[in-house]
């Protein structure tokens, strides 16, 4: 049985800082294994996860307490026929669990830099399938574009949920609100075609 990951409003997640740029905005948190744990000041101090794989895709997995929902970012330099505003079918399946159908859109935050493909729902068994999961494998078009090795991904999330829990109790007002203390004051070999989204 397929599950459906469906998009929400995008307005609230616009200012997302893109993967590339993260360091921009972002509040480290700590690191844990391959995956940087920091806070993104622009949504209300959500935090979040992010790794990068040999292959070039890049995922960020957080909360974005301004919406109450969690959002879901995957790029990838080689997938530069995707288009901002689009509308992109994929299916995400963990292990061997039941896949699911994510209605992610081009997200591109300014103009000339990789377009992410991004979702947001509210179905956190999403999450909990990410957390207890091996591997993720990306689908679109019937065909498979990744398979993602999820080491530390219970860890991270783990880590993501005690950073927004502390976030929290800040205040999602705050512009740092890290800095009177706490962790967060420091600072193609798969054969695949490298753009599954090209014509």
């Amino acid at each position: 049985m397929t599950k459906t990951l469906a998009p929400l409003c995008m307005a609230a997640v616009l200012a997302l800082p893109g993967p590339a740029a993260m360091a921009q905005d972002a509040i480290f948190w700590k690191s844990v294994g391959q995956w940087e744990v920091s806070i993104d000041p622009t949504i209300g101090n959500g935090c979040y996860a992010l790794a990068s794989w040999t292959g070039g895709t890049v995922v960020r997995i957080g909360l974005n307490p301004q919406a109450d929902n969690f959002y879901l970012l995957i790029g990838n330099d080689a997938w530069s026929s995707l288009e901002a505003e689009k509308g992109y079918d994929l299916t995400i399946r963990f292990d061997r669990r039941a896949p699911w159908d994510v209605a992610a859109r081009g997200l591109q935050f300014n103009p000339g830099e990789t377009v992410y493909l991004h979702a947001q729902s509210t179905k956190f068994d999403f999450i909990e399938e990410f957390m207890r999961s091996n591997r993720m494998k990306i689908s679109y078009d019937g065909k498979e574009i990744d398979t993602l090795k999820l080491t530390g991904s219970s860890r991270a999330m783990k880590e993501v949920m005690a950073c927004q829990e502390e976030a929290d109790k800040r205040g999602a007002g705050a512009t740092d609100p890290f800095a009177s203390g706490g962790s967060a004051a420091r600072s193609n070999p798969t054969g695949r075609k490298a753009d599954p989204f090209a014509n």
